[in-house]
């Protein structure tokens, strides 16, 4: 098909369909583009190691781990372990709990650990799969170290906590719009000068940085302090550490630099 008519083509589908503008406004090339408009001076594709957030001494544990659909990479739960090592963590909060690995994973090595996500009777007000509602905190609901939070991270009254965090991990509604206010309401919340704010999915996968988070990302925070937003390899992550690391730019099909190897135990739950 011709270029034209494939333009015809499109346009004749949206006059049938108008909703699927949608699709082109809020594709990852689109929204680069907003974003490169939007913020000229930064640079969202710089990255850093996971060795140059800490240096293991010794191999790190990540348990638990499911491999179930919807959960993060191996590599994110070992960024925040990473993370509170770096801080000497004592209190953190994330957005969004989901099964409950992400914290479980943290509780291990933080003593008090914060998670919020929508109450089970929201989830079933959004008509949401009884079986998914189940699944909520599955990993973390006996974890005495973990205070379950409840509700809708663009009200809660997370003054009410009467307290700020070493580490906050923002993995909740990932709309451009959502990231920006979680962004905005939480960053207050970090406790010292080299406190650290990670989000999950910033990049759609390890090596393609996924614009609709990072606008978000970049509008939350001050302008000022955009020179301390990275992309973390080998992960989904983006992470705020408010100090210059050496940083390289992402480049996709880049030949390994870092290898991990991986040691599995089989548990029943």
């Amino acid at each position: 098909m011709s270029k034209i008519k494939k333009i015809f083509s499109g346009l004749s589908l949206l006059m049938k369909k108008p909703h699927l503008i949608n699709n082109v406004l809020n594709s990852n090339e689109v929204l680069a583009e907003v974003f490169t408009k939007e913020f000229p001076n930064s640079r969202p594709t710089k990255q850093v190691s996971l060795d140059s957030i800490y240096k293991m001494d010794q191999p790190s544990i990540v348990a638990p781990y499911s491999f179930l659909s919807g959960s993060s990479l191996i590599t994110d739960f070992l960024l925040l372990k990473l993370a509170c090592a770096r801080t000497a963590a004592s209190d953190y909060l994330e957005i969004g709990t989901w099964r409950g690995e992400s914290v479980a994973n943290v509780a291990d090595v933080v003593e008090n650990c914060f998670t919020l996500n929508l109450s089970d009777k929201q989830l079933a007000e959004l008509q949401l799969p009884k079986k998914y509602i189940e699944s909520h905190r599955f990993f973390s609901k006996n974890r005495k170290n973990v205070t379950h939070l409840f509700g809708d991270s663009n009200t809660f009254d997370f003054e009410g906590l009467n307290r700020k965090f070493d580490v906050i991990f923002i993995d909740g509604d990932h709309h451009t719009k959502a990231v920006e206010s979680d962004t905005k309401r939480l960053f207050p919340f970090l406790k010292k000068q080299n406190s650290v704010m990670v989000w999950h999915d910033a990049k759609s996968d390890t090596e393609t940085p996924r614009f609709e988070v990072l606008l978000g990302i970049y509008r939350g925070i001050p302008v000022e302090k955009h020179r301390y937003i990275y992309l973390v390899e080998n992960s989904l992550c983006a992470i705020y550490i408010p100090e210059e690391l050496d940083a390289n730019l992402l480049e996709i099909y880049k030949k390994p630099e870092r290898i991990f190897e991986l040691q599995v135990t089989i548990k029943k739950s």
